[in-house]
């Protein structure tokens, strides 16, 4: 599952349009069999941007004399920048899974170019397909909960709050309204969800501090889902439609709860 979600994580860096509004930033599909062509001007630098989960390994350059070539620290990006007007070289980049060939071209004629990036298309479908698998899992979860034996529910309605005082009510909702539940309030340890009557249950999930998503942990109570732990924000799918339920009320910090990722927060108690 956790490899599962990093893809789908790197999706969302590698996702980018490949027509992007300002000439100066250019964004082409990675083909090893391609050479790319940096057009270049004196004074003017351009950074290449490899995907997120890259290193760069090596770099050789025909005339370093005339090309000023330089990594970041965290070697994912390659400055690039000719340092004389009609300078032209070849420039290889290896990195931890990939090799790029580039063609630097300097020329005062030349549109300045501020970014180059690429995408990979191969990545976004792995992604895009472990996101389906993530949502779909979840969704079977949910599923099984909902056909469970329902277990006895108190007066209050199946959560065994008595206590109006101690409830929190403040969780705004976004998305698709088929997916959100008629009714979503927590007491500090768990939130509690209720759907229409033969409604289907989405799946619920939520994301940690690396934007990792998984399912919760939950029971059936009656008709109400009672998820275990606060975090600050739900999220539903089936499918490919997609709600959010964000927790708007006063929170604080709190230790990891069962179930749940780091991002698991509990409401402020008087």
């Amino acid at each position: 599952m956790t490899r599962l979600v990093l893809l789908a994580a790197l999706a969302l860096n590698l996702a980018v349009p490949t027509m992007a509004q300002d000439n100066r930033l250019r964004t082409l599909v990675f083909d090893e069999n391609t050479v790319v062509r940096i057009d270049g001007m004196v004074k003017v630098q351009t950074t290449i941007k490899f995907a997120p989960d890259e290193v760069i390994e090596n770099v050789a350059i025909g005339d370093s004399a005339a090309w000023q070539v330089q990594p970041n620290k965290a070697q994912s990006l390659l400055f690039v920048k000719p340092l004389e007007p009609a300078a032209r070289t070849n420039m290889t980049v290896v990195t931890d899974k990939r090799t790029y060939l580039f063609d630097l071209v300097a020329s005062p004629r030349n549109s300045a170019l501020y970014v180059l990036q690429f995408r990979y298309p191969e990545l976004e479908k792995a992604a895009e397909e472990a996101r389906l698998a993530a949502a779909a899992e979840a969704e079977a979860q949910a599923l099984r909960a909902a056909t469970a034996p329902e277990q006895s529910a108190s007066a209050t309605g199946g959560d065994g709050v008595t206590d109006p005082a101690q409830l929190n009510f403040a969780w705004a909702s976004a998305g698709t309204r088929e997916l959100l539940p008629t009714r979503a309030y927590d007491d500090g340890e768990a939130v509690f969800l209720t759907w229409p009557q033969g409604a289907a249950i989405p799946a619920i999930l939520v994301t940690n501090d690396d934007g990792e998503e998984g399912p919760v942990n939950f029971t059936v109570r009656g008709a109400t889902v009672v998820v275990d732990g606060v975090p600050s924000q739900l999220i539903l799918r089936s499918g490919r439609d997609t709600a959010t339920l964000t927790n708007t009320g006063p929170m604080k910090p709190a230790a990891r709860s069962a179930g749940l990722d780091p991002n698991t927060r509990q409401r402020e108690t008087n």
